[in-house]
């Protein structure tokens, strides 16, 4: 519902999600949107808005997207973990399942050696300002948004 307030979609073929679990689609999504784009001549930024855990299913397509020159702005929500899974721990109850917590993990780092764009920002305003650099930068760019864990809303 947030989302909708900030970056609202109000025109056709603006918004792209899957109908079910999105860990590890929407990273190449974007590539795909962004080369559907490119091949109808239409000359826009595509934005994926990603949490962290999603993005490490399918990292390397930002390889592709830089490679392609595409204008991807992926903002990799990070809150060092796979809440998402956590949260389905606790109602499968097995609470305590190995490998869902993501410390340490430096996604610029990784996005730079893929040859894109890449920035970290810990405030709304380093947010706001490196998120309209992106839009008109016409090249892949992965800003990184140091976030708070919290529970995941099933």
């Amino acid at each position: 519902a947030q989302q909708v307030e900030w970056l609202p979609t109000v025109r056709t073929g603006s918004f792209f999600a899957t109908a079910s679990g999105g860990i590890g689609w929407g990273t190449p999504a974007a590539v795909g949107v962004a080369l559907g784009d490119r091949e109808r001549g239409v000359e826009r930024p595509v934005v994926g808005l990603i949490g962290d855990g999603s993005f490490q299913y399918s990292v390397q397509a930002i390889w592709t997207a830089a490679r392609h020159n595409l204008p991807v702005v992926y903002v990799v929500m990070r809150n060092q973990e796979y809440s998402i899974l956590k949260s389905f721990a606790v109602l499968e109850e097995t609470p305590g399942v190995p490998g869902l917590d993501l410390p340490g993990l430096d996604i610029a780092s990784v996005a730079r050696g893929f040859g894109c764009r890449a920035v970290d920002v810990e405030t709304t305003g380093d947010l706001e300002r490196e998120f309209k650099a992106a839009l008109t930068a016409g090249t892949t760019t992965v800003i990184v948004v140091l976030t708070q864990p919290q529970k995941a809303m099933l």
